[in-house]
């Protein structure tokens, strides 16, 4: 229903009749650069892309049908058009090459073991620092599927089928079929594009249902139906090789550092997080992002227990420093009133950024707009949206921006994302200036705020601006 609502609005606004001309609308607070895929019928007046002032930008035909264009500097809360045509299409000077295994763009570098299919290195462009941990086995991306709790017994995915599905050059890809213990099948793809410093991952898993247990009733609680249901679960590892590195979880509208920050008494086998991870030492690091699955263990497997726990011994004490864990997407654990068992196609998506130094307003920028994509649509008559708003500095976010309820003003949230305090100066569309209020959740506006507004560190503030006062 969501996406039927999307592309209604999008069919709405255009309005123009030039089948050549796409609008690309960005719904975040930053400009932003990055591929945009448009559907083969979209794209029928050809491949070749060139921005609203005439400059080519680069463009790759896929083998899926669809066309991959070079979306530069879509404005913040605005949008850009671009015009296709039927000449050659344009590429990047430093382009996206995929061989033996190996994705890199000059940015980035990633290597995939050619048996298991799984991420063994991992590294900027340049370093000699492998950011994958493969010193217990393991490595990034990698199938794990438990029965029951015994560790011992973890299974993981078969040899693994690796196949090219885009060569480059703007966008890499790789297809990974691997048999996988507990479903129908397994694919992994990997995915990197010019010009972009982060790698994209999509696991997707035909889960079978599970399996009777032969022994219904030992340490489950939760009725008879699913005492009859074996338990299972299963895990995509994740571990990082960063001396003396950090972790660090984004939760809503802050950073927790795991142990370190928890309230005595907090649950430490499993973890939720919001949007990423990100494992640094002042110098180097990287940034995980999960779009789809938000539970995480931290340093092992740890979510083991079977059935209602009530016994406080029985729960992990302490987390110990770490650069692994575990993302955690299904388990039939617990006994419950809802189906005891998962089946089905499911799709979990990731990124990894490898980055200097630690900047969480970074890693939420990524993370926000890996959520919320560009948007493409055929164009509108009345050409592309301007910018709305602008915000400096750049760790400062708009996390929402709509209408007020009566009409009559935009009400804009602003978060201090960067965990520092900030004085972030506001520039509206328009030749005057708007007047700005300081709002509440009610939308009313209590106190006047000028142009520049105080952010603190994890603040939320919400502002409320007049359109009647431009």
């Amino acid at each position: 229903d969501s996406k039927a609502l999307l592309d209604e609005i999008l069919r709405s606004y255009a309005n123009g009749n030039d089948a050549s001309a796409v609008d690309v609308h960005n719904a975040s607070s930053w400009s932003r650069t990055e591929v945009v895929l448009l559907s083969k019928e979209m794209s029928s007046a050809g491949d070749h892309a060139k921005d609203e002032h005439g400059a080519s930008v680069p463009s790759q035909r896929l083998s899926t049908g669809e066309l991959a264009f070079f979306a530069q500097n879509v404005p913040a809360l605005g949008s850009a058009r671009f015009h296709l045509s039927k000449a050659k299409p344009h590429t990047l000077q430093a382009h996206v090459s995929v061989k033996d295994g190996v994705l890199e763009n000059g940015i980035l570098r990633a290597r995939v073991d050619a048996t298991s299919g799984n991420i063994v290195e991992f590294a900027m462009h340049g370093s000699a620092d492998n950011l994958v941990d493969t010193g217990r086995g393991e490595a990034v991306n990698e199938y794990l599927f438990l029965e029951g709790k015994d560790l011992s017994k973890i299974q993981r995915s078969g040899p693994a089928r690796i196949v090219i599905e885009e060569q480059g050059p703007l966008v890499a890809s790789l297809r990974v079929e691997s048999p996988a213990p507990g479903s129908a099948s397994l694919v992994r793809r990997i995915r990197l594009t010019a010009g972009a410093d982060w790698l994209e991952l999509t696991n997707t898993v035909d889960k079978k249902r599970a399996p009777l247990n032969p022994h219904p009733g030992a340490g489950d609680q939760g009725g008879e139906f699913a005492q009859h249901q074996a338990k299972e679960s299963m895990q995509f590892a994740f571990p990082f090789a960063v001396a003396g590195g950090q972790m660090r979880m984004d939760v809503p509208l802050a950073v927790m550092r795991p142990e370190a920050d928890q309230l005595p008494g907090s649950c430490k086998n499993w973890l939720p997080v919001g949007r990423w991870i990100d494992v640094s030492n002042a110098e180097r690091g990287v940034t995980w992002v999960t779009l789809d699955a938000p539970l995480v263990e931290i340093g092992d497997i740890t979510a083991t227990m079977l059935g209602s726990q009530t016994n406080p011994h029985i729960w992990r004490e302490h987390i110990e420093p770490t650069q692994r864990f575990y993302s955690w997407v299904m388990n039939n654990h617990w006994g419950t009133n809802y189906r005891a068992y998962q089946q089905g196609v499911v799709e979990f998506r990731y990124a990894l950024r490898p980055h200097l130094g630690y900047d969480p307003a970074a890693a939420s920028r990524l993370a926000i707009g890996l959520s919320q994509p560009l948007l493409a649509s055929a164009a509108s008559a009345n050409g592309p949206a301007p910018s709305l708003l602008r915000i400096e500095p750049a760790d400062v976010l708009a996390l929402e921006c709509k209408p007020s309820v009566d009409g009559k003003a935009w009400i804009v949230r602003l978060f201090g994302a960067s965990g520092e305090n900030r004085r972030a100066r506001l520039t509206w569309a328009g030749e005057t200036a708007p007047r700005i209020w300081r709002s509440n959740l009610s939308e009313q506006p209590p106190a006047p705020a000028g142009q520049e507004v105080e952010v603190a560190a994890w603040d939320l503030v919400t502002l409320r601006i007049d359109r009647n006062a431009q």
